[in-house]
């Protein structure tokens, strides 16, 4: 069962289990016995380790200083062999890049 929060008006907040179906917005306060509201559920990657936490950790630490390309390396600077090319007509249809 997923676990709630609730904030009273005095500004507590609790946790408390309810399944899915059965959660209501409003619960009495174990303190104050105030009604207290649901709270927004913090909703994010969960796994530090997962792809996406290291394709964000990526995005924050280029966002402040980007990486500068200085040259042009690898095998892609050597020419390229040519496209043969095609003599189908319909192949002329087809949007060129």
């Amino acid at each position: 069962m997923p676990l709630y929060d609730y904030r009273c008006p005095d500004g507590d907040v609790f946790e408390v289990f309810f399944s899915m179906h059965d959660k209501p917005d409003t619960v009495a306060c174990p303190g104050c016995g105030q009604n207290a509201v649901s709270q927004m559920p913090a909703i994010g990657p969960s796994k530090s380790s997962s792809a996406q936490m290291r394709v964000l950790d990526a995005t924050k630490a280029t966002a402040e200083a980007p990486q500068v390309v200085n040259s042009i390396s690898g095998t892609r600077t050597s020419k390229r062999p040519s496209t043969p090319m095609t003599r189908n007509p319909l192949h002329h249809k087809l949007p060129r890049p």
